[in-house]
């Protein structure tokens, strides 16, 4: 049964008993569309509370969070990039840990981006095999491995000379990753094939 027949059936029912009151009456029979109308934009007003499902709302909710920010980039933006990039701001449950930066990056698009820490001390003559080679200033690096299905291209016959051989990257995640890493440390983003 649609919504318009079960919200004339319910208004039939509330009505009182007796001969004066019939269930079909068109009072009701109109006032039934209208009822389902508003159940229906109530049930659509719902998917607006969620960021990743937002559509109406979007530039009110993006406003609210302070975003485009300086991390969006020029040009236009899809509903789906505004709602992830929105999703990973609000959503943002802090911590300066692996799996916060994992997070971010899986919300970003990234769900098969790992890190890779340099943290342990300096290389010496009595350092096992299999120890760091780096020197202890590199336990303020880290590094992002971003998987091949990240934006790679290269130049082509119809580039200006001026082109780069080849580009890659993805200057959101770079820039959200970026804004996000501690102060004292410095991120390295490696695109992998």
């Amino acid at each position: 049964m649609d919504l318009t027949a079960q919200y004339r059936q319910m208004l039939g029912v509330l009505l009182p008993r007796g001969p004066a009151w019939d269930p079909d009456d068109l009072l009701l029979t109109g006032l039934a569309p209208s009822l389902s109308r508003v159940h229906t934009r109530g049930n659509d007003l719902m998917n607006e509370i969620d960021p990743r499902t937002v559509t109406e709302l979007i530039d009110r909710y993006e406003t609210i969070s302070g975003l485009p920010d300086s991390c969006t980039p020029d040009g236009t933006q899809t509903l789906s990039e505004r709602r992830q990039r929105l999703d990973a701001k609000l959503n943002l449950a802090g911590g300066i840990n692996e799996a916060f930066y994992q997070a971010q990056l899986e919300a970003l698009g990234y769900p098969d981006a790992t890190i890779t820490r340099y943290q342990k001390s300096q290389f010496t003559c009595n350092s096992l095999c299999t120890d760091s080679l780096f020197s202890n200033e590199w336990r303020y690096y880290w590094q992002v491995n971003i998987p091949e299905s990240a934006q790679i291209t290269a130049m082509t016959c119809v580039d200006t000379c001026t082109s780069s051989l080849r580009a890659w990257g993805d200057t959101v995640a770079e820039c959200v990753i970026s804004k996000l890493a501690p102060s004292h440390t410095y991120v390295i983003f490696r695109y992998t094939e």
